[in-house]
């Protein structure tokens, strides 16, 4: 049923199967007159006017124009026959007229419709290309999405939190802890860098061990005279073959030296197999930034999280660390004070050294004709993330000394992206002896 009403609704798309149709209900219309109307007239007032239905389906097919042609033409066609039987005097207008009235309603409401259905038709269009254009951003926003959690292991506090799951670990054992942070090290390096197939060796005195703490893959070894290898050794730097360029092949495709704050190569990570399209400037400035980190945790002396007064030295290679981190990477840290301005809240201020976060460092010391004072460094931290941890620790003060809390003044955060001159102003005021403070490593760095 809905096939036949379409076929007879709706319209031909080519305009001379329109007007092949025309003609065709023109003429149909014209004859069916002739036959219907050609009877007496009471036999005609019983009978239908089916004349009317030819151009009232053009008209609603096609619109006011075209029904409208269609009644003339039927109408001329009409005259002109009965113009030649000499019938014209009974010509009926009444019936002309009407169908012209009938003819023209049905048109104009077919084009009113059609005017509709166009317009919803438009809004439907506009609609579908809107939803084309939010498929193709939802999947390029998705894609961007997956690569931006691809690229997540270089952002800081990422970065940190994997340091700070490293640091946990190195904490539980004094002995052996490249064996025990050596998988999760050289999970972290394959996830950053692309590693497939690499080995961890400790090096003592520049030395490096033949024996692995631990393999990553399968088909590890140690070439001890391996060109990339000695360079490596000699100067302390990573390579990869992008870098290094040798007469000899290197049958290894990365050399991580693992550099602690003070200059010791703790051990080595050496890769056979690595994801060169991983292998991008910035994933290689993350390995080397993992690498030089990890390394402290080698050493007894740098795993230290809360050093005493006289360890200023070593609280200065931390903040050169911080200097050469923002320098070399565009990686923030943060430098904070607490001042104990009565020094009657020392058990108070030492007390905030127990809710140190990961690789943050402590240093207790006491500047000369002031009370005792309290320096956290806060690797790897941006300014915002240092406003946070200070009102942790507002908090944490405001919970023991009540109103007496502002009796520990909190100065700061200073940001290492700001320069190195302000840190160093800063530390130079607040140290206990300031000719020590900027020792020449830190002043040159």
């Amino acid at each position: 049923m809905h096939k036949l009403l379409d076929i007879f609704i709706k319209p031909f798309q080519g305009d001379n199967f329109v007007w092949i149709e025309i003609i065709i209900i023109t003429a149909i219309s014209a004859t069916s007159w002739l036959y219907f109307y050609s009877l007496p007239v009471g036999v005609e007032a019983n009978h239908f006017f089916w004349p009317l239905l030819g151009p009232l389906l053009i008209a609603l097919r096609y619109g006011f124009a075209k029904g409208f042609i269609c009644t003339l033409s039927m109408t001329a066609v009409l005259v002109s026959i009965m113009k030649d039987g000499g019938m014209l005097p009974l010509f009926p207008f009444s019936l002309i007229i009407g169908t012209f009235f009938a003819v023209m309603i049905a048109g104009e409401f077919r084009d009113h419709w059609q005017r509709s259905i166009d317009k919803y038709g438009i809004e439907h269009k506009h609609m579908l290309q809107q939803l084309t254009s939010f498929t193709k951003n939802y999947h390029l926003l998705k894609v961007s999405h997956d690569q931006l959690e691809l690229r997540n292991a270089g952002q800081p506090a990422s970065l940190r939190a994997e340091i700070n799951s490293l640091q946990r670990i190195a904490l539980q054992y004094s002995e052996r802890r490249l064996a025990h942070i050596g998988e999760p090290l050289l999970a972290l390096f394959a996830h950053v860098g692309g590693i497939h197939v690499a080995g961890i060796y400790k090096v003592t005195n520049n030395e490096v061990e033949t024996q692995p703490d631990a393999v990553l893959g399968d088909s590890h070894t140690l070439n001890i005279n391996d060109c990339m290898l000695q360079d490596m050794l000699a100067s302390k730097k990573l390579l990869s073959p992008v870098t290094f360029h040798a007469q000899h092949e290197s049958c290894y495709q990365l050399c991580i030296p693992l550099v602690d704050t003070a200059g010791v190569l703790q051990a080595v990570v050496l890769a056979e197999s690595v994801k060169f399209f991983l292998l991008t400037p910035a994933n290689v400035v993350l390995l080397s930034l993992i690498a030089d980190n990890a390394a402290d945790l080698l050493s007894d002396e740098l795993l230290t999280p809360v050093l005493a007064a006289h360890q200023d030295e070593l609280f200065m290679r931390y903040v050169q660390r911080a200097h050469y981190n923002s320098r070399e990477y565009a990686l923030d840290s943060s430098l904070i004070i607490f001042h104990d301005r009565t020094g009657s809240n020392q058990h108070e201020l030492q007390a905030l050294t127990n809710h140190r976060r990961g690789s943050d460092v402590y240093w207790t010391y006491q500047p000369p004709n002031q009370a005792l004072c309290l320096m956290v460094l806060l690797p790897l931290t941006t300014a915002t993330d240092s406003q946070q941890y200070i009102i942790r620790m507002q908090q944490i003060l405001f919970n023991a000394l009540g109103e007496h809390c502002n009796d520990i003044d909190i100065i700061g955060p200073f940001s290492f992206d700001d320069g190195k001159h302000g840190i160093d102003s800063i530390i130079k005021i607040w140290g206990p002896n300031n000719d020590r403070m900027l020792v020449p490593s830190c002043a040159n760095s």
